[in-house]
């Protein structure tokens, strides 16, 4: 092995093509090691009508065809199987990869981000198991670590780690997320003369963002002026836009890059994240590091890190929620929670995490 400049593989199905929180923690670990490291990033192939969402600058992208959990053939397979979209989704790529996909001993190192792929590499590929590791936001499989020793395993985030000492009695090591410089404004972003509120994340039910529009329509928000963007795409997406896509107060925005999120999460007022379930929060952070105030759910893995920075109104409480927001019309208010939490977020770097994730990979 080439112990000055290692040569990774990252393996991660979904990072070319979706938003989501391992997504972009996988792209910001390629930017931030490329240089530290030869780096191949091995994904599906987003297929044809799906914009690539990954500029491979500085390392290798390869891609594989596969049945990603959007497409009408992994919604027949689901209901079919009776197996859930995401599992379908994985054993689809290991097939592409065992069929056409590179020879895995040329690497020094194998990555995975996804407990499902982390089990079938480990399960399909026995004799390459010292070069695995596994950087996971949880862990939930029953048969996972009888299968994949868990010294090669570390959770990004914090949701999981007690939840995994409780059931199996290992202790799995934990490391924060990072937020891109790109988030953070060259000034203290001044009280927005524009009341946008913001969504940014997967169009899924452990997110909330179908009760999260619901609520907005039936607050009363968009008389006084308020209008609600929506940035991401998943499963509610058709849904959301056959109810509420002709309405002038809300925008779906669809998929975009990280620097068309960094524009938009510049205009906006407030970040609104009623999610369910977290392993760290990374739009919360990068709300916070934009210097724009964050109302979520109190979640442990959320609260742990972020403290009292964001807002944490009554669970899916509608009259908690709507309260919360107009406690934010006082501009004095709005700046205060601004600063707070912009000076906060300045505490979290990618470079940082990115090194406590290169050295685990190779100690």
């Amino acid at each position: 092995m080439n112990k000055e400049k290692p040569h990774l593989l990252f393996i991660c199905p979904t990072v070319a093509a979706y938003i989501g929180g391992t997504e972009t923690v996988v792209s910001q670990f390629c930017q931030r090691l490329k240089d530290k490291a030869q780096i191949t990033l091995l994904s599906g192939d987003p297929g044809s009508g799906h914009k690539r969402l990954i500029d491979p600058d500085g390392f290798e992208l390869l891609t594989l065809p596969f049945i990603a959990r959007d497409s009408k053939l992994n919604r027949v397979l689901s209901k079919l199987l009776m197996t859930s979209r995401f599992k379908i989704e994985s054993y689809s790529f290991f097939r592409a990869l065992k069929q056409s996909g590179p020879d895995l001993s040329r690497y020094d190192y194998v990555v995975t981000f996804y407990e499902a792929d982390a089990y079938l590499l480990s399960r399909r590929y026995p004799a390459l198991r010292a070069r695995f590791r596994h950087f996971l936001p949880g862990v939930s499989m029953r048969g996972f670590y009888r299968q994949v020793p868990h010294q090669d395993v570390f959770y990004l985030g914090y949701r999981s780690a007690a939840r995994t000492k409780r059931k199996w009695g290992l202790d799995i090591e934990s490391l924060p997320l990072g937020v891109d410089d790109g988030f953070f404004p060259p000034t203290q972003p001044a009280y927005p003369s524009d009341k946008r509120l913001l969504y940014i994340g997967r169009l899924d039910g452990s997110k909330n963002v179908d009760w999260l529009a619901d609520f907005f329509m039936q607050s009363g928000l968009a008389q006084r002026g308020y209008h609600l963007d929506i940035v991401g795409d998943g499963p509610l997406q058709a849904g959301l836009l056959a109810k509420y896509g002709n309405s002038p107060s809300m925008t779906f925005h669809g998929r975009k890059r990280q620097e068309e999120v960094v524009g938009i999460l510049r205009q906006a007022f407030l970040l609104l994240h009623p999610t369910d379930l977290e392993s760290f929060g990374l739009t919360i952070l990068e709300g916070m590091a934009a210097g724009i105030p964050v109302l979520t759910h109190e979640l442990d893995s959320i609260k742990i890190w972020a403290k009292d920075h964001p807002r944490y109104p009554a669970h899916l409480d509608a009259a908690a929620w709507q309260a919360e927001i107009l406690k934010f019309e006082e501009p004095a208010y709005w700046r205060r929670v601004s600063a707070y939490s912009l000076a906060y977020a300045r505490s979290f770097t990618w470079e940082r995490v990115a090194d406590q994730v290169l050295e685990r990979i190779t100690r």
